[in-house]
């Protein structure tokens, strides 16, 4: 995590597009000016923690008429489309920044998302192999690749995986717990899982579209019912599951959201934000013991990700140790979270809601 390009940290949670523009007709091309990029970085990033991300992305993209290949501008410009729900301008953005830096993890992050989003497990394997490549002792991303066959209808190869993780780092609870949904998807539901093919993706990811459409618009009764009707028809879209969690919270329907989170880990178990969202829920129902383990959990599956150094320190303080939280909250805001929210609680040294 410590990239030195213009990069913010996040689970999570991201994203870009932009095209080249260079004057093909010139004779010669100019070297780029190194010093207006950067002040146009500066000034694109301004944009997008105010949340402004048209302009955001209008300035990045200048930086791409000045440095067509500067993957950290196509990076930024996947995360503002990304926030603005256009996947596929996102999905080409970052694409542009793997092909230009492809050692940079946080771009095949990125892409791994937005394939979730869509359902598109095959591609997904790949991004978790280059993810490998990178990160070769961080178990996760065996766990996910391993999934992400599953939910393809791939069982074999998913099984091949979990033996591959055992091989290296050792048995688990979590492998055992994983080898044992195999084989109840082997023997309980073969013909869910071959079938989910493409059709049922984008079908999928079309409501899930409109949920998305209906929380813009306040309607947080209306998406929950969207997002729930598609994890009854096809558990395949993560974000499905991160939606309805999410939306529960929001309504206050924290048991549910916790039931729904211990659901989606069954699928997902090494996605830090699923345990991110069981730990808030935790805390709204005052379970502080196991929201902190859950936290802890996330951190180890996501170190320094800024998100979940803030709800650290939530569960820091509310369990009475007000001095590590402001640490926690301080690192967080350095990390790169610039909410309201946060601002406050350090101001004001204490947790809010």
């Amino acid at each position: 995590m410590n990239d030195k390009r213009f990069l913010p940290v996040w689970c999570a949670v991201l994203l870009l597009f932009g095209g080249p523009m260079v004057h093909a007709q010139a004779p010669v091309k100019p070297a780029p000016d190194s010093t207006m990029v950067k002040i146009l970085f500066f000034a694109a990033l301004r944009e997008k923690l105010s949340e402004n991300y048209a302009k955001a992305g209008e300035t990045f993209e200048k930086i791409l008429i000045l440095e067509p290949n500067n993957a950290a501008a196509n990076y930024e410009i996947a995360i503002v489309n990304f926030r603005q729900n256009k996947l596929l301008e996102a999905e080409i953005a970052v694409k542009k920044a793997t092909a230009t830096d492809p050692d940079n993890i946080w771009y095949w992050r990125m892409l791994s998302e937005l394939y979730k989003r869509k359902g598109d497990m095959d591609a997904l394997v790949k991004v978790f192999d280059q993810m490998i490549r990178l990160s070769p002792e961080d178990a996760s991303f065996y766990f996910d690749r391993s999934n992400a066959f599953l939910l393809g209808g791939k069982t074999k190869e998913a099984m091949d995986g979990y033996d591959a993780l055992e091989k290296k780092f050792g048995n688990s609870a979590m492998l055992t717990k994983a080898r044992q949904r195999v084989s109840a998807d082997k023997k309980g539901k073969p013909e869910v899982m071959e079938g989910a093919g493409n059709e049922e993706a984008d079908a999928g990811q079309t409501e899930l579209t409109a949920g998305q459409k209906l929380l813009r618009a306040g309607d947080l009764n209306g998406a929950l019912v969207k997002f729930k009707a598609i994890l009854e028809k096809n558990e395949q879209l993560y974000a499905a599951w991160a939606y309805t969690i999410d939306t529960e919270i929001a309504l206050g329907l924290n048991k549910d959201a916790i039931k729904t989170a211990e659901e989606a880990l069954s699928l997902y178990p090494s996605q830090a934000q699923l345990y991110l969202f069981l730990a808030i829920a935790l805390i709204n129902e005052n379970q502080l013991n196991d929201a902190l383990t859950n936290i802890k959990t996330a951190m180890d599956l996501s170190e320094n990700d800024p998100a979940l150094l803030e709800c650290y320190g939530d569960v820091l303080f509310l369990k009475g140790n007000q001095a590590e939280a402001l640490v926690q909250w301080k690192k967080s805001k350095s990390g790169g979270n610039n909410s309201a929210k946060l601002k406050k609680k350090i101001d004001e040294k204490n947790y809010i809601k």
